[in-house]
């Protein structure tokens, strides 16, 4: 079973400097929801915004706007 593997305090600052390679998953801090996040169906206005000002934007299906978002890889279960 494949799983996300976080790469530890990295963030790129801006959305558009993210290599088109590294995974994104969103996180709901208040409920623990983790989905996959598209890059591509942000608006073109926040297409080149800081990560701090998209996880504002964020809303999860609890109605929290508590977002974290994490950047790492998909790995097989059994790699360290």
């Amino acid at each position: 079973m494949r799983r996300f593997q976080q790469l530890r305090d990295w963030s790129p600052g801006y959305i558009n400097v993210c290599p088109q390679h590294v995974e994104i998953m969103a996180e709901c801090t208040a409920c623990g929801t983790v989905k996959e996040f598209d890059r591509r169906m942000l608006p073109a206005s926040l297409q080149h915004a800081l990560i701090k000002e998209i996880e504002m934007r964020l809303k999860c299906v609890c109605g929290a706007k508590a977002a974290r978002l994490m950047f790492g890889h998909m790995v097989d279960g059994d790699a360290q």
